[in-house]
């Protein structure tokens, strides 16, 4: 249609084609157009910034950053808990799903165990108290055990 073929249809490595006058004439009107565009952006790069331009771009940036901050700290909070929260009274009745209330729960009940095996334990070795060490079954390394009021009576004392 627009396009004449120059040499003949068989020959299809060495085909060559020509521009019409009116493509040639869009062409370099498409390439002037992109010459002027790119000369007026150059010389828009070339201007002094303009102080107030400057200024509205950084508080604008500083505001999104501010945004993007205060999201990110709601987020922490909303999965970690606030500061206030770690304390050992807080976040136990207040039922708090963040990661921090669950460690304190998970804490206090580790401590209520310790504290249970530790009076089974005495409460074993109560019971058990008169017989030999060697017939009561227990654990490979000896207990540590809390100091009662019994156990805080000086017996080495000289006289």
């Amino acid at each position: 249609m627009g396009f004449e073929r120059k040499g003949s249809d068989k020959d299809t490595s060495a085909t060559e084609m020509k521009l019409t006058a009116a493509h040639q004439t869009a062409v370099k009107v498409i390439r002037r157009m992109q010459y002027f565009v790119a000369k007026r952006k150059f010389q828009q790069a070339r201007k002094p910034y303009d102080v107030r331009d400057v200024i509205e771009q950084y508080s604008q940036g500083h505001l999104n950053m501010m945004v993007r901050i205060k999201e990110l700290q709601r987020r922490l909070d909303h999965s970690l808990g606030k500061p206030g929260l770690f304390l050992p009274e807080k976040g136990v009745d207040k039922g708090y799903y963040t990661v921090g209330a669950r460690l304190i729960r998970l804490e206090d009940k580790v401590l209520q165990m310790d504290q249970k095996l530790d009076d089974i334990l005495n409460a074993l070795q109560v019971q058990l108290g008169d017989q030999p060490r060697t017939e009561m079954p227990g654990p490979a390394t000896t207990p540590v055990r809390k100091q009662t009021a019994l156990d805080s009576a000086p017996s080495n004392q000289k006289n």
